[in-house]
């Protein structure tokens, strides 16, 4: 399970749900949906590497993807969206430091790209949520403690 920010195509008089559903659309037409865009990526990483340091960098014809191991980070780059994700390894304190940064870099993500980011998990644009990081850190802390009383372990609940 992880946390997920989606960043796609969406026009002004669409609804995220509208946006979303034709991203749908669009990979399920086209598997092959272009190729990602090299330039933007070219600005993202050292963007990127500035707050998360190392970070592994894998690609191929059809994506870009920057792995941060220690906090389980990833970012996605296709040729029409974007994703990043992290587990729900945390809560409380660290919950909040993970939020800034998935937001930090769905920022720069959304300024070197014409892609807009959705958060998912609380409904709202990525520049909003931003600005509110509580509502997120309340879900990964929803999720931590339900994965304790499950008794899954993860980071967060381990000790």
């Amino acid at each position: 399970m992880s946390y997920d920010l989606t960043f796609l195509c969406k026009d002004d008089d669409q609804s995220w749900d509208q946006a979303l559903e034709a991203l749908e659309e669009r990979v399920e037409e086209d598997a092959e949906a272009g190729s990602p865009d090299a330039e933007a990526w070219a600005h993202i990483v050292p963007a990127a590497q500035q707050f998360l340091g190392d970070v592994e960098l894998h690609q191929n014809a059809q994506f870009f993807e920057l792995d941060h191991e220690p906090t389980g980070i990833q970012l996605s780059l296709y040729g029409a969206e974007a994703g990043i994700t992290v587990p729900y390894w945390y809560q409380g304190s660290d919950a909040a430091a993970i939020v800034g940064l998935i937001y930090q870099l769905g920022l720069i993500v959304e300024r070197h790209t014409r892609l807009v980011g959705y958060d998912g998990q609380v409904g709202l644009a990525v520049a909003e949520a931003a600005d509110q990081p509580q509502l997120a850190v309340s879900i990964f802390d929803q999720v931590a403690q339900s994965f304790a009383r499950r008794g899954i372990a993860s980071p967060s609940n381990d000790n």
